[in-house]
């Protein structure tokens, strides 16, 4: 049976012309945000932030979207506020992670629905995350938290673990997570990762943890108010993820979520965010099962709000990330809906470049042009210039898969890293 779009779930027509939605720091969402809320008869107001304060790949950027009004935030809480002031706001969410601070405290001093401002770094701050479960009894890796490059030596010293991962402390710096097997290895990727920091301004915090083995999977989560007004919290999506067996990602697919494993994340989840304080909103987490322990969190974070297969999700499934997030401060929106049997079975294919190259425009041809893929991310054209793959962000790009069989994502996913043996990245540089 071909495979036929889910429409997206029905929008709530039902028009409040003074009430208006706040969206601080939509950065790189594409007016997503804007969109949604726009949909539901809700008139946003975009709360950006001051030039001088945003990361260099910012710089210059502007706020796309159906924004009524567009503020800055020049860092006093109150002026904004008082900007706001005459605006009937009735909600107030995140664009980015850069804005999960600020949209909690306005949140907060607007009445409107939001997380308690003391838990705000719990969202976005991973060594936080892992102190804060762990004081809780919950397992999280070993690591530390600490700007010092001397005292991460010494606790890597200390504990002799065959493999480390480090990580910006702070998920708003988008820096790769680096992974070291020597104190060499460390003092590059520490140093690295400093300096990248440093240049955006950003928490000069880093973390240091184990590297954990185990299945990897990932966990989108919303939260909101449910039946009297109790807290609830709801995992929409569950990708597992697949390693090549040179360690590098492979594909993830969106599992089933009736199955066990997903039962078993999703109650370990829920107590995450209980422990994290989230009472709001929508999240995406990293999770490592590990033999005879159970799942462990290695991070949780806000964004990205939105990409390629959240755009495909929204097609196949009738919700996305964005989609949740707006769900969860209106509640009286109705809930997406739930795709009837068979489900679409969903993968996420990362191209992996064995060396420096080209795009070969025929293979390139070949490979988005398959049966099942419905999306290519990234800049696949003929003649582009790759980069030997080392992690998932130096990718070439990524295809997304999808079909009522697994079988035939099965087939197309081969066929993607045959062609990428006869010569993908062997073509003419443009």
């Amino acid at each position: 049976m071909a495979l036929q779009p889910v429409a997206p779930a029905a929008l709530e027509t039902a028009s409040h012309p003074d009430r208006v939605a706040v969206v601080v720091a939509p950065y790189g969402d594409d007016g997503a945000y804007a969109g949604e809320f726009t949909a539901r008869g809700w008139p946003c107001v975009a709360v950006e932030l001051a030039p001088e304060t945003l990361p260099p790949e910012l710089a210059g950027s502007t706020v796309s979207g159906e924004y009524r009004r567009r503020i800055v935030h020049t860092g006093s809480l109150r002026e904004t506020v008082k900007l706001l002031a005459p605006h009937q706001v009735g909600a107030v969410v995140a664009g980015s992670a850069l804005g999960i601070d600020l949209a909690d405290q306005l949140a907060e001093r607007l009445r409107s629905t939001g997380n308690d401002p003391s838990s705000s770094p719990l969202r976005h701050d991973i060594g936080l995350q892992a102190e804060t479960l762990a004081a809780a009894g919950v397992a999280v890796p070993r690591g530390i938290r600490t700007a010092s490059l001397a005292t991460a030596l010494d606790w890597a010293a200390f504990y002799d673990l065959p493999e480390y991962v480090v990580a910006a402390a702070d998920t708003a710096l988008e820096a790769p997570v680096r992974r070291c097997r020597s104190g060499y290895d460390l003092a590059v990727a520490w140093r690295a990762m400093r300096r990248t920091a440093h240049q955006h301004g950003l928490d000069p915090h880093l973390v240091l943890q184990e590297h954990l083995s185990g299945a990897v999977y990932h966990l989108d989560t919303v939260t909101g108010s449910g039946p009297f007004g109790a807290v609830q919290h709801r995992v929409t999506r569950v990708w597992a993820e697949t390693r090549a067996p040179s360690g590098l990602h492979d594909r993830s697919d969106l599992v089933d979520p009736r199955g066990h494993a997903p039962r078993v994340l999703t109650l370990y989840m829920q107590r995450v965010l209980d422990i994290l304080g989230v009472t709001t909103g929508a999240l995406r987490s990293r999770l490592v099962v590990v033999h005879g322990q159970g799942p462990v969190l290695v991070r949780a974070e806000s964004g990205p709000p939105m990409d390629a297969a959240d755009r495909v999700l929204r097609e196949l499934t009738g919700s996305n990330l964005v989609q949740d997030a707006v769900q969860a401060v209106l509640p009286e929106c109705p809930q997406a809906a739930t795709r009837p049997s068979p489900r679409p079975h969903v993968a996420r294919v990362s191209l992996i470049a064995p060396q420096d190259g080209a795009l070969d425009e025929e293979l390139l041809r070949t490979v988005t042009t398959l049966p099942t893929v419905r999306q290519a991310v990234g800049a696949l054209r003929p003649g582009a210039r790759v980069r030997r793959t080392v992690d998932r962000a130096s990718s070439p790009g990524e295809l997304v898969l999808a079909a009522d069989s697994r079988k035939d994502v099965d087939r197309d996913h081969r066929a993607i890293r045959s062609a990428e043996r006869r010569g993908l990245y062997r073509g003419t540089a443009a």
